[in-house]
């Protein structure tokens, strides 16, 4: 008899959960659709512990987009901003179940946009959350973040079963935040640089989701930014070597050669390409 209660009492609760879950998911879908909402710690919550929730409904167009929107349109208060941070730091959810593909990818991929866009805040003087997190936290995401591409394994871009997973894409965004955040000195960018080598070395699938032109990014943002000459750039290219012996080789050259013909483009299109770079891209080919 006292199972059964207890039975009873726990499958009331879970439906109680559930009720409580779908209507936080249907004020947060409210929120999306004011101009100048008010968030909630409990909220906030919500949306991180959905984070990498395997329904794109929820994750990409619900959790990803409250939260990027609530730091890029300063939404949150400065207490919020300090909490949201704190919370996913302590989460550590870049590395969640790093060993496995498939569903744990969500919650590294869009940690790593969440961190993309705290580094951002934190490194932007316009933003209202300028140099807002703490100095432990800023050395963490700023540490992590280099880390990251390092250690993921999950190639896929657009996934039948999820939408986007785009950890690569992800993780190379977090990459330009941390080469390009004011705190990141310069003298670390050769660290940035092997991240870069060591992804193009080791992928062995061509990239078919822009991960290649996200990677780039990285590169030309630092130069633009001042953090990585056109000289050094060239310099580590002219150090990049892509035997051609297997199909395996030709395909870890073309993701590397597409990453080098974007950083061109957007460098030359901004009439910031000097002669050296221009003509160390051109020459790299079969």
């Amino acid at each position: 008899m006292a199972f059964l209660r207890t039975r009873v009492y726990n499958q009331i609760q879970r439906r109680s959960t559930l009720r409580d879950s779908e209507s936080m998911y249907q004020n947060l879908r409210k929120k999306l659709e004011e101009d100048s909402p008010l968030y909630y710690e409990e909220e906030i919550l919500w949306l991180l512990d959905h984070i990498g929730h395997p329904e794109a409904a929820i994750r990409d167009e619900l959790v990803f987009s409250s939260l990027a929107r609530g730091l890029q349109d300063d939404l949150f208060s400065a207490e919020q901003f300090r909490f949201l941070a704190h919370e996913a730091v302590k989460r550590q959810g870049l590395f969640y179940k790093s060993d496995e593909n498939g569903q744990a990818t969500l919650t590294r991929s869009f940690t790593a946009l969440l961190y993309t866009n705290l580094l951002n805040c934190d490194g932007n003087p316009n933003s209202s959350y300028y140099q807002a997190l703490s100095v432990q936290e800023r050395n963490y995401l700023l540490e992590k973040g280099l880390t990251y591409l390092s250690l993921e394994r999950d190639t896929r871009g657009y996934s039948r079963e999820y939408g986007w997973v785009h950890a690569f894409a992800h993780g190379a965004d977090l990459l330009t935040e941390v080469a390009c955040h004011p705190d990141f000195p310069s003298s670390r960018m050769p660290e940035v640089l092997e991240v870069i080598h060591q992804v193009f070395k080791r992928i062995l699938v061509r990239f078919g989701n822009d991960e290649d032109w996200r990677l780039a990014q990285v590169l030309y943002q630092a130069v633009l930014k001042k953090k990585l000459s056109q000289h050094g750039l060239k310099l580590w290219l002219q150090s990049q070597s892509f035997p051609l012996e297997s199909n395996q080789d030709f395909i870890a050259f073309s993701n590397f050669r597409s990453c080098l013909l974007e950083v061109y483009v957007q460098l030359d299109s901004k009439k910031q390409l000097s002669d050296e770079l221009r003509t160390a891209i051109q020459h790299f080919h079969y």
